[in-house]
């Protein structure tokens, strides 16, 4: 099957044709880049934050970082892999030289391999989790994306990261580690691509089936068991804040969307004219849908002009002609450097689709009131 990416509004940037071919269960993209002097590969596993079953918080982390050092010998030493959890998916990227696809491939795809869990790396994995959980213990702003996320959009386990703490890591058990490996880290529940130079990359598709080679001899998998609700998030520490959420579909963000929440658009120019800077910004992406949240901390003398600002901004948004083609051009600039590398071709291509239905972004004024957002009046 041979498709190509078109990126949202259809900036001038060339986009390679991309080859997917099934290997032992595996969807294996290839993206050739003849002017590319090394090899970007990114392997994605459905299984993400959003996977840890309830009073769990930390498991699909700690699987992340039991697979990403998994194996042994030549390829694991060779081959470094850089991972990341993210909400509804886990990320493992790696590079190499050319000469090395085959290499690249087999240490990508060996994270699926026999998905065993090691307990004497499980626990000394345990305090670089925690260590990295930590960090929002000490900032509870870094949770409000969590926060209004999860209160902006219907789809599970929008706060899944943002709730999970420090204290949380070592009650996670090496049994619930491995089941949800055993669960999730199946060839069937994964994307494999790689870029680089043609030639190079003739060698992947036999490394990937020399790599998985054993997975056949793991039986059936597990029936997958949908995300669990979890109950509301509640931070006192952030009452007062006040946000506003774009609610979008998570691969289409759109010029449109862009300049309502750029730095000389109608949302942050609301809280300037209030007098109130703002103090922070994220995107916080699911499996479909994805929230950018802006926050603002008022005073409370300023919390009712703020919001009014805002509930107006929101309502009408003032799209000029001249902030339209400021942020398209921007757009561009941005896409065409973020794709000047395999790596970045790759991670392109595994979190590519087919286009779905689009549904209307949606805005919304909040505020944090007993450690809950509710909509600002």
């Amino acid at each position: 099957m041979t498709w190509t990416i078109v990126p949202p509004d259809r900036p001038a940037v060339p986009e390679p044709a991309v080859r997917e071919v099934g290997v032992s269960g595996l969807r294996v993209r290839l993206v050739p880049l003849p002017w590319a002097r090394s090899l970007g590969g990114c392997l994605a596993v459905a299984c993400g934050s959003r996977d840890d079953a309830p009073g769990t918080a930390g498991t699909a982390h700690l699987a992340e970082h039991v697979r990403a050092v998994a194996g042994t010998g030549r390829v694991r030493q060779r081959v470094p892999v850089f991972a990341q959890t993210e909400i509804a998916r886990t990320l493992f990227r790696a590079t190499a030289a050319p000469r090395a696809a085959a290499d690249l491939a087999e240490r990508l795809a060996g994270v699926l391999g026999d998905a065993t869990v090691d307990e004497r790396l499980l626990e000394s994995e345990r305090m670089a989790v925690e260590l990295e959980t930590a960090r929002m213990d000490s900032g509870p702003l870094l949770r409000a994306g969590g926060l209004f996320a999860a209160a902006a959009c219907e789809e599970p386990g929008m706060d899944a990261i943002a709730r999970t703490r420090r204290e949380d890591i070592p009650a996670v058990t090496y049994r619930e580690v491995a089941d949800l490996v055993a669960r999730c880290y199946r060839p069937s529940r994964a994307v494999l691509s790689v870029a680089g130079p043609p030639e190079a990359l003739e060698s992947v598709a036999e490394a990937v089936e020399r790599s998985l080679h054993r997975v056949a001899a793991r039986g059936p998998a597990p029936s997958h068991r949908p995300p669990t609700p979890a109950p509301p998030m509640s931070l006192p520490a952030l009452d007062g804040l006040v946000a506003v959420t774009l609610t979008r579909p998570r691969r289409d963000e759109g010029h449109r969307a862009r300049a309502l929440l750029s730095n000389l658009g109608p949302v942050v120019t609301a809280g300037v004219r209030a007098g109130v800077p703002l103090i922070g910004r994220t995107t916080v992406e699911n499996e479909h849908l994805a929230v950018d949240v802006l926050c603002w901390k008022p005073a409370p003398q300023s919390r009712a002009a703020l919001t009014g600002h805002l509930h107006t901004a929101c309502a009408a948004p003032q799209l000029s002609r001249e902030l339209i083609a400021r942020v398209t051009q921007e757009a561009r600039q941005e896409l065409a450097f973020t794709r000047s590398t395999p790596m970045a071709q790759a991670l392109h291509a595994t979190l590519s689709a087919p286009a779905a239905p689009a549904a209307p972004p949606r805005l919304a004024v909040w505020h944090v009131a007993a450690g809950t957002p509710v909509p600002a009046t």
